[in-house]
């Protein structure tokens, strides 16, 4: 079951560095990773735009798993969220985690389980298990 992991923060340094180290430890055949920091114009910020055109970018996702760094970005994942079709919505989770650990938590656990409850619990204790 394919699953996508969004990295949204105001620095798309950040989210490529991320990517970047996600990628290199995950199974990617299960797991996609989108980098979504910065504007869509390459400033510092954030853009749910970025955000709603990676889920339109990968229909057959059965879970998309958002993870946001600071203030604005967790709104602008928000407002994504808004601005889906119900169907997208219902597979849509911005989850509470830390951006580096969780994101790295989901995507290692996502690439071996389907289990959505687990792939959530290991994102939301990666900051406390030392991932």
């Amino acid at each position: 079951m394919k699953k996508s992991i969004l990295l949204v923060s105001h620095s798309k340094e950040i989210t490529d560095g991320i990517k970047a180290m996600v990628e290199q430890m995950s199974q990617k055949e299960e797991v996609s990773i989108f980098s979504l920091g910065g504007t869509t114009d390459g400033e510092l910020g954030s853009d749910p735009t970025k955000i709603i055109a990676a889920v339109e970018a990968s229909p057959d996702a059965a879970y998309y798993l958002v993870f946001a760094d600071l203030g604005s970005a967790v709104l602008s994942a928000e407002l994504a969220f808004d601005m889906l079709s119900e169907s997208a919505q219902k597979k849509y989770h911005l989850i509470d985690a830390p951006l580096v650990e969780g994101a790295f938590a989901a995507a290692i656990t996502a690439g071996i389980t389907d289990d959505m409850e687990k792939i959530v619990l290991e994102a939301k204790q990666a900051g406390q298990k030392g991932w």
